[in-house]
């Protein structure tokens, strides 16, 4: 068990610097000042299944640093295991709550499953006192909660970032063999009502994800700093003058034959002066990556329906495909990664010269947290069109942070995405991710029709101010610590 260091980052007075946060800030604020009293010296805990990689690694760090900055304790653990039995368990139990998989778990996975947990539990046991309140998040760790509860007198809830808005044989098994364990908890929250299963009965919360207007993700880049950070991180060739030097950890790019190179080896990706069309994601084959590929191949192939020398035409002569992601070794709690990426590695090293040329499969370095999050933020923000092709998505924080930088997005009909998106009005909906003709025409629809995708993108902003920020999923937080200091 980990006990993970936040380091220093905005503080309030800094959010409210920009006018447009000062609703949801003041918003926040009032309702601190009348949960925080209540929930009083207590230690708020969170325990997860990895520091980095995901969406609850990246909202953590800035939910507890404006916690603190209120006068709150709240601290972080992360389970550690060397039994890599227990992710490839707990990644099929991922892929099961979305509908994938074939659902069958023997007496050997209860067991691993309860090893591990009862492994973690007790060195939480060492950190966590009477009257806290923990929070654990997903299924990796939630099988902590019996000896937790069993030594401690504490308030526990589930965080769950994952479901399906359906349910099927294989969700339902899934389901049932988290039922001892998730059974155990005081309260559990999901990211949409459509996700909490039948037997969970009145007490859970709806809370969304968010992201951090100020986070290196999400802060604004200006024009040269966006361009620099291209250029340290050797996704563009360096040019004069150089203020930074290279990044010490670069970006690398899958070459013809397979093997991993510098972004320009194969010949300048040249992203600054293309339309480009980009997903960034872990390798999970529920993100849609194939499909987009092959969608994209589609619309290189079927230029030759435009006129030559037309605007469109040129469009799609000049258009990108960036798919990016981690590189898998720093992402421990999913095991697939690897394979996936091979999978579509396979599929790339088939493609004639020319496809090559204008697809990169990228692997953002992340050594360096702060580097990886301003990589993903310049990669987003010199983007024509931001794509989410999940099949299925807990939420989708991908798009969250393409909504917010004004950048047009894609996404698919999965239960996360499509409770963000208005379709055409602040981004574009597909019905089936998997079908590849529908994706193709979607996006050299949008690649034709500059003005409406930045109407579709200006509204995305407005969109994520409203409901997705920071302080919003804050104030839901402070709101159920409160109530649970008082059960």
């Amino acid at each position: 068990m980990e006990k993970v260091t936040v380091k220093p980052g905005p503080k309030i007075s800094d959010y409210k610097s920009y006018s447009v946060l000062q609703n949801v800030i003041s918003n926040f604020l009032s309702k601190a000042k009348e949960h925080i009293p209540v929930i009083g010296e207590r230690t708020i805990w969170n325990i997860n299944s990895t520091a980095q990689g995901g969406g609850v690694a990246e909202m953590l760090p800035s939910q507890m640093r404006i916690m603190r900055e209120m006068g709150m304790n709240v601290e972080w653990l992360v389970m550690q295991t060397e039994d890599q039995r227990f992710f490839d368990l707990t990644k099929r139990i991922h892929n099961a709550i979305h509908g994938h998989g074939d659902g069958n778990y023997s007496e050997e996975d209860r067991a691993v499953y309860n090893e591990v947990n009862l492994s973690n539990a007790n060195k939480a046991l060492e950190h966590i006192r009477d009257g806290d309140i923990v929070i654990i998040h997903d299924p990796q760790p939630a099988g902590m909660v019996e000896l937790l509860k069993q030594k401690r007198n504490i308030q526990t809830i589930w965080r769950c970032h994952i479901g399906l808005d359906s349910s099927t044989d294989v969700t339902a098994a899934a389901w049932n063999f988290l039922k001892p364990t998730i059974s155990n908890y005081d309260h559990h929250v999901f990211s949409l009502p459509e996700y909490v299963p039948e037997y969970i009965g009145k007490d859970y919360s709806i809370i969304t994800p968010a992201i951090d207007p100020l986070s290196h993700k999400n802060r604004t880049l200006h024009m040269h700093k966006c361009i620099g950070i291209l250029h340290h991180s050797g996704i563009i060739n360096q040019r004069n003058p150089v203020i930074y030097d290279h990044y010490e950890n670069r970006v690398k790019r899958v070459r013809p034959d397979g093997r991993l190179g510098n972004p320009d080896d194969l010949t300048e990706m040249d992203l600054i002066y293309r339309p480009v069309i980009t997903q960034i994601s872990r390798w999970d084959r529920l993100k849609g990556w194939m499909p987009l590929m092959e969608a994209f191949i589609k619309v290189k192939n079927g230029v030759s329906r435009y006129d030559v020398g037309s605007v469109h035409h040129k469009r799609v002569i000049a258009a990108r495909l960036v798919l990016a992601g981690p590189d898998p070794g720093f992402v421990k709690d999913d095991p697939e990664g690897q394979a996936v990426l091979e999978e579509l590695v396979e599929f790339y090293k088939s493609l004639n010269f020319d496809l090559q040329k204008d697809i990169a499969i990228l692997l953002l370095p992340m050594d360096s947290a702060k580097e990886n999050a301003l990589i993903v933020n310049a990669l987003q923000r010199s983007s024509s069109i931001v794509v989410q092709n999940s099949i299925q998505e807990g939420f989708g924080l991908t798009a969250t942070e393409a909504m917010w930088k004004q950048v047009p997005i894609l996404v698919s009909s999965a239960a996360g995405l499509k409770y963000q998106v208005n379709n055409e009005v602040n981004g574009k909906i597909i019905s089936d991710a998997e079908d590849v003709d529908l994706l193709a025409d979607t996006l050299d629809q949008m690649l034709s029709l500059p003005k409406v995708r930045e109407k579709w993108s200006f509204n995305g902003q407005t969109r994520v101010l409203e409901k997705f920020t920071l302080f919003s999923q804050l104030s839901n937080w402070l709101e159920l610590y409160a109530k649970m200091a008082t059960t």
